[in-house]
């Protein structure tokens, strides 16, 4: 009979040692089933609308950490490549509110977003800058909205934008 003398081995060389029990290889598997469970239910979604190619875009992220999670962490990113790309924390919203209307900002790159149906921001694409703002007193034209479509968080654009040709 062979005695092996390594770990690997088939038969134990160690008197009173088996290689019949869980290893350490079998044993972790099984500690992180628990951990894959949890982030199951983790859902990250981007959606782009590109305004002038790839490299100027303004970008919705949202994201909910745990399957048991009742809302959306969500941030636009503001993309006007070479010159700045910044992300900026937008408030959570609930699933079933978790939509952004683009509507035209007044000014060349100038945009105006509207999260679910109250919360106002304004983005400078020019620059990348982003602030929270009052409701306008006058809705501005509609570019298009990022909103789920089927299963799929994307942007769609408005018949309107479409119709006139605006980018």
């Amino acid at each position: 009979m062979v005695r092996y003398w390594c770990r690997c081995a088939q038969e134990s060389a160690w008197p009173g040692v088996s290689n019949d029990g869980p290893t350490p290889m079998t044993r972790y598997p099984r500690l992180l089933l628990p951990l894959a469970l949890l982030l199951a239910g983790c859902e990250i979604d981007n959606a782009a609308y590109m305004i002038e190619g790839k490299d100027h875009a303004l970008t919705i992220s949202r994201e909910k950490p745990y399957f048991w999670s009742d809302q959306y962490e969500m941030d636009v990113i503001v993309s006007r490549m070479p010159s700045c790309q910044r992300r900026y924390d937008m408030k959570p919203a609930r699933l079933t509110t978790a939509f952004v209307t683009v509507f035209e900002g007044g000014e060349p790159n100038r945009y105006l977003l509207r999260q679910g149906s109250s919360r106002w921001y304004a983005v400078n694409t020019n620059d990348c800058v982003f602030a929270v703002i009052q409701k306008p007193q006058v809705e501005p034209p509609v570019i298009g909205v990022f909103r789920d479509q089927g299963e799929q968080f994307t942007f769609v654009r408005s018949k309107q934008a479409e119709a006139s040709g605006a980018r």
